[in-house]
């Protein structure tokens, strides 16, 4: 079973942002530097200020223009949809409310430093999409 398979069968049979869930872990996983990457991104991006609040764990949802200049430069977003299926537009919306998830999730769990820096234990990503899933549905 895919991850995209599983996000689907974990949500109850998808919808659009369990499947954003899905291609962000797969892009996660595939991406060096993983969360940590997508934490500096925001940072070179001039969105640090707001990497760190989700860090520390004020995890409201961004907006979807915050996604694209956080992650602009990045082809995040763009591989997500074409992965997908979605229009960038739902994928950023959905990125909206799980980037800060993930980096809340990673942060409290010990996988990163509050500053973006990678501890070097990785979590088992079936368990964090699970606990990132159960929050956003």
């Amino acid at each position: 079973m895919g991850i995209l398979d599983m996000v689907e069968s974990m949500a109850g049979g998808g919808g659009d942002h369990a499947k954003v869930a899905g291609g962000l872990v797969q892009e996660l996983q595939g991406q060096p530097g993983g969360v940590s990457g997508m934490f500096q991104a925001f940072q070179k991006n001039g969105m640090g200020g707001l990497a760190q609040q989700w860090a520390g764990g004020q995890t409201q949802p961004a907006t979807p223009e915050q996604m694209q200049q956080g992650l602009g430069g990045t082809g995040i977003i763009d591989r997500i949809s074409e992965r997908t299926g979605v229009s960038p537009g739902v994928v950023k919306a959905g990125l909206a409310v799980a980037v800060p998830m993930v980096i809340h999730h990673f942060v409290s769990n010990g996988h990163m430093t509050a500053d973006g820096q990678a501890t070097g234990t990785q979590p088992e990503m079936g368990g964090m999409l699970q606990s990132v899933l159960g929050r956003m549905l």
